[in-house]
């Protein structure tokens, strides 16, 4: 194939992603880690009372299980998938909808569905960005090939590549467009807000054994995973990136494993192009399998996905999806973040993202620090928020006006308490 029609193909995701205004909705992921309530250890995949063995009884009450190689590796239900992430990670995600109350009674039902099974387990479901007690080299991998194939390419990018994989755990926020104009705009103000999503979401107290100084470990981590694929994508605030840029910057990526019809095959370091010139086309599931083979902070599919949130227990999770809903949903927000985001390029949110790291809410931005701006958002996203909906976000307004984050609250509970102080880190049910 020639470069100019592998590209149009890659387009063509982006292009079909567009919405009606009618029918823009909101889309989230939430991954958790399982721990033993004794020592909050990870629970593997393999062991007696496993990963595997909580798939099986989830399975037992209603959900299609997805197998790999004889592996139980996922479920749906409903309106719910549950995926596993490398490290026995449990996503959940729901399908999309523009209302918040809808993707909190589905929430509220897969944790009705599983939280029985965890007690039962003498277990804890826990909403934490990084693995609070575990070490990386004693957490196995989950049985799904394309964790293999990352993990022996990405361990030679970058030092943190496999505290990535198998210890963190985040919250993905999908957001819609309607044309090309609107997904430039948000992807631009997506990435403009990158380092306060990070820092208001902060929620790693703990790394690799030892209590975690700086904010946002997860910032820390991504930025040394794989540069090529992480991060910021160069030129999305440098210019108007438009599909064809987005579309440009996957045809020169390094895909890993690729889709054929004997399933996944790894490529090693071999470009897209690369793999795909002497192709005669791509079906529709190799294209969207190459856009998931990236991990940008913010990600376009046919949709947008913004990745930046460490995860939290359920009220903050929902709270952190309620400011996105007001801020890229109400076109006066989204217009005004546009245009103060037309002040700064690609070099200038790098800087931000690493002040974060040692300064939190202090770092330097517009003329006073980053923490004055998050008291303008969450305000802002608040009161574009339809009145039944206001009082979501206010768990996370709480933490933002005082200028703290989740983690440093855990942090202190921590140093006080050891881990009686991580309790707060459960995902519980609301009565």
């Amino acid at each position: 194939m020639k470069k100019e029609s592998i590209k149009e193909q890659l387009i063509s995701i982006l292009k079909n992603g567009e919405k009606s205004p009618e029918d823009v909705k909101l889309g989230i992921e939430i991954e958790h880690l399982v721990v033993h309530r004794n020592n909050f250890q990870s629970v593997t995949y393999y062991e007696t009372l496993g990963i595997e063995t909580l798939l099986k009884k989830l399975e037992k009450k209603g959900y299609q299980g997805k197998y790999e190689e004889g592996y139980l590796v996922g479920l749906s239900k409903g309106e719910m998938e549950i995926t596993l992430e490398p490290g026995g990670q449990l996503e959940f995600s729901t399908r999309p909808c523009i209302h918040l109350a809808h993707i909190e009674e589905v929430y509220d039902q897969f944790l009705g569905d599983v939280l029985p099974i965890v007690t039962e387990h003498n277990q804890y479901l826990l909403g934490v960005g990084y693995h609070p007690q575990s070490l990386i080299k004693d957490i196995p991998f989950n049985p799904k090939k394309r964790y293999e194939y990352m993990s022996e390419y990405l361990h030679k990018k970058g030092k943190y590549a496999l505290n990535m994989m198998k210890g963190t755990a985040s919250i993905q926020v999908a957001i819609d467009y309607v044309s090309e104009e609107d997904f430039i705009k948000k992807f631009r103000v997506a990435n403009f807000l990158t380092p306060l999503f990070y820092l208001i979401t902060d929620n790693a107290p703990i790394f690799e054994g030892e209590i975690y100084k700086n904010f946002s470990l997860r910032t820390l981590i991504w930025e040394n995973t794989d540069p090529r694929r992480s991060g910021i994508i160069t030129g999305s605030l440098d210019k108007r990136f438009n599909y064809r840029d987005y579309a440009e910057y996957l045809l020169h990526s390094e895909p890993i494993c690729v889709l054929d019809q004997q399933g996944l095959k790894p490529v090693g370091e071999k470009s897209l192009w690369e793999v795909y010139q002497e192709a005669e086309g791509l079906s529709k599931e190799e294209l969207e399998h190459l856009y998931t083979m990236v991990f940008p902070d913010v990600r376009g599919k046919n949709y947008i996905e913004i990745r930046m949130a460490d995860s939290m227990p359920a009220d903050l999770s929902m709270a952190y999806l309620a400011m996105i809903k007001g801020l890229f949903y109400h076109q006066g927000n989204l217009e005004k973040l546009y245009q103060k985001s037309l002040a700064y390029g690609d070099e200038d949110i790098q800087g931000l993202k690493e002040g974060v790291v040692t300064q939190g809410y202090q770092v330097p931005f517009g003329g006073k620090d980053l923490g004055s701006f998050g008291e303008e958002l969450i305000q802002m996203g608040e009161a574009a928020l339809e009145k039944e909906e206001r009082s979501m976000i206010t768990p996370l307004k709480k933490l933002i006006m005082n200028k703290e984050t989740y983690g440093q609250r855990i942090k202190a509970g921590y140093k006080e308490l050891g881990m009686e102080g991580l309790l707060p880190l459960r995902v519980i049910k609301e009565p």
